[in-house]
């Protein structure tokens, strides 16, 4: 779908971090917008959404950036210029994808919108039938997902996804349904995170601070334990615990950094490994954004990985098979992305995504 020409300014304010670290709380500060390079696409941004990622690279600054950084890296909007080499989208094009992490996201303040680079590779069309607004929450979450579960989770496999209300738990149990789960098992912490996991598709949800998930997921796999763990809440104590779970020859899979790194200050000790090697289950570890550290290039092997992963977030989208549920809709202003990172921080935004408009006139 093509949208009017958008004319693109010359400066506009971004949202992020100035200092590092501890970079909080975020400000604005003046960008020039960029020119695209030969694979790179410009895009006038018409809403994003909040991530962990957001915080923790103002909190951290772990990729080792220059401040200012703007921070926002899930982006939904319009194509206003393209690179000689791009060949699948056109100026006009609504497209949604993820802004790599090392580059500047696309959080800008005003309320007319804001503009991102983006590698082809990580931009896939709209889907028909999904607002901007929507199609802006999708990319981080659903890419983190499908790189766990499209390659380890196996048709008829019994799985198990902790924290299926938040924003990557609740696009992966859509997710583990469509590819052929026949049990999916999840857990949280209240009430809306509890309906919200059921209503993506799980089969039973528990309450992780009440009930003994060891013994639920025993009584319903004859003591076997899962085929499939998929363990997104970076929580060390829930690592522990997860691992156990699963099944002998199974797999557990993490997402970010894995068992005893997860404070990025620190390493610790873990019994994950010794955990699963005893059962002789596999142990993969799910981290987007090694693809984007500044050591490591996007080689064609991974462009095509996270184009197939982008294009598939377009199709199931398209199919109606996945849907990210918006909780809260905020401005792209700072002093609201500031109290909404400052909530999800202390753990109070955990059900679904939280988008922002950037855009407010096209975002309608």
């Amino acid at each position: 779908m093509s949208h009017d020409a958008v004319a693109a300014a010359d400066h506009f304010r971004a949202i992020g971090y100035t200092r590092a670290p501890d970079g909080f709380p975020l400000e604005t500060f003046e960008r020039p917008v960029p020119k695209p390079q030969a694979d790179e696409l410009l895009v006038h941004v018409v809403s994003s959404s909040l991530n962990p990622l957001d915080y923790k690279l103002a909190e951290l600054n772990f990729l080792g950036r220059t401040p200012p950084v703007a921070l926002g890296f899930d982006f939904a909007g319009i194509v206003i210029a393209r690179g000689d080499a791009v060949t699948a989208f056109d100026i006009g094009d609504a497209v949604f994808g993820m802004v790599p992490s090392n580059r500047d996201g696309a959080w800008a303040s005003g309320g007319t919108g804001g503009y991102a680079l983006v590698p082809e590779c990580l931009v896939a069309s709209k889907p028909d039938g999904f607002s901007f607004v929507e199609a802006g929450a999708l990319g981080v979450c659903y890419l983190s997902a499908y790189l766990a579960l499209a390659d380890t989770l196996d048709a008829g496999a019994t799985v198990y996804i902790p924290g299926g209300g938040g924003g990557v738990g609740h696009l992966a149990i859509q997710l583990a349904k469509a590819l052929g789960a026949k049990r999916i098992i999840s857990s949280a912490g209240n009430v809306r995170s509890r309906a919200l996991a059921l209503s993506s598709g799980a089969d039973h949800v528990f309450d992780y601070r009440r009930d003994d998930i060891a013994a639920k997921v025993a009584g319903l796999t004859n003591g076997q334990g899962v085929d499939l763990v998929f363990d997104a809440t970076y929580s060390e104590d829930s690592f522990v615990a997860t691992s156990k779970l699963v099944r002998p020859g199974g797999r557990w899979v993490v997402l970010g950094v894995g068992p005893g790194k997860t404070s990025r200050r620190t390493e610790t000790e873990s019994p994950v490994a010794g955990i699963l090697a005893a059962k002789d289950a596999q142990l993969v570890n799910v981290n987007l954004l090694r693809y984007f550290s500044d050591s490591v290039a996007l080689d064609a092997e991974t462009k095509t990985l996270l184009s197939g992963a982008i294009r598939d977030a377009a199709a199931t989208a398209e199919a109606g098979v996945v849907r990210p549920h918006l909780s809260e809709i905020i401005p792209s202003e700072v002093g609201a992305i500031n109290a909404a990172l400052a909530e999800m921080r202390a753990g109070r935004k955990s059900v679904g995504k939280i988008a922002i408009v950037v855009d407010e006139e096209r975002a309608r």
